[in-house]
């Protein structure tokens, strides 16, 4: 891998943190960015990666791994908050904080440093983190706090609406069907895919706070999310027996910062919000560098991807 690749991902994340130290942005321009990705840029980036992608019935058990990793983590964090007496406020942000998985921090660096295809198998597994969010993790956030309980059905359908999850469908069709993508619809949809790098990364440089990397709680919430997620995707990915690029992929993915919508979570079930804000930005400073070092292992001593910008 061309290590130059991921140097634009360290400079979009550094021009985010130059625009709130300006004063130019703050966490709700962050929180705009985060929209525009999720409903317009990502879908158009993640319809043409599935559509193009070598779908196998290996691939179609990465939601699965996520799904399951995610629920690793989030029992090995209730039972530390038991073992630890925890209140139900700390409690309820260290076990959302570890079991929401943060896999659109991860995209741009699998996109820079394993290529489309892995992107794609990246995309799969996220789809097993956001049904994790909208039923287990939802379910948590009733039990630890006051959020109002709608029913988790209609959160998981809701979910599964969102343009995201209609790009991923609509991708999916495309290539089980064998279909070609119009080169017209490839012209809209590319320079739209193309800016989700930049605008996750600078949305993740504004939200970032270096008030936020102190505190026991945040550590042991990262220690549950990102060590405990890379050993609990390597086991995951030896059971399911994946290999090459896509245990690559489970391993990365697994061992992915805090989600952003557990501080929503959290929030919304009136928590520690405090501490789920300083355990995201803690992992988010941890990520940059060991999501890193965890590329650089797979394509130098595994032999994976190459660079796809």
């Amino acid at each position: 891998m061309p290590y130059q690749s991921l140097l634009p991902i360290f400079v979009f994340f550094f021009i985010g943190i130059a625009l709130r130290l300006a004063g130019v942005a703050g966490r709700e321009q962050a929180a705009f960015l985060f929209r525009i990705v999720l409903n317009v840029t990502l879908p158009a980036l993640v319809f043409t990666a599935v559509a193009e992608a070598e779908l196998t019935r290996t691939t179609l058990l990465l939601p699965a791994s996520g799904f399951t990793v995610d629920g690793i983590c989030t029992l090995a964090a209730v039972l530390c908050a038991r073992l630890a007496g925890l209140g139900h406020r700390q409690a309820g942000a260290l076990v959302l904080g570890a079991g929401i998985t943060n896999m659109l921090f991860s995209f741009p660096f699998v996109l820079a440093g394993l290529g489309r295809a892995a992107l794609a198998e990246a995309i799969l597994y996220d789809v097993g983190n956001a049904v994790f969010f909208a039923t287990a993790a939802y379910s948590l956030a009733l039990r630890y706090g006051h959020a109002e309980g709608a029913k988790v059905a209609a959160t998981l359908l809701k979910t599964l609406r969102a343009p995201i999850f209609l790009a991923i469908a609509a991708g999916v069709v495309v290539n089980a069907l064998g279909l070609s993508v119009p080169h017209v619809v490839t012209q809209v949809l590319a320079p739209l895919g193309a800016c989700t790098t930049p605008l996750v990364l600078m949305a993740v440089g504004i939200f970032f706070s270096v008030a936020g990397l102190f505190g026991l709680l945040p550590a042991v919430t990262l220690l549950l999310r990102m060590p405990l997620g890379f050993a609990a995707g390597l086991v995951v990915a030896w059971l399911l027996g994946l290999h090459g690029l896509t245990a690559a992929v489970v391993a990365v993915a697994g061992a992915a910062p805090i989600g952003f919508n557990s501080v929503t979570l959290v929030s919304m079930a009136d928590l520690d919000t405090e501490q789920a804000a300083s355990a995201l930005s803690l992992s988010i400073a941890v990520g940059m560098v060991s999501t890193t070092v965890l590329l650089m292992v797979a394509t130098t001593w595994l032999g994976l991807g190459q660079s796809s910008i």
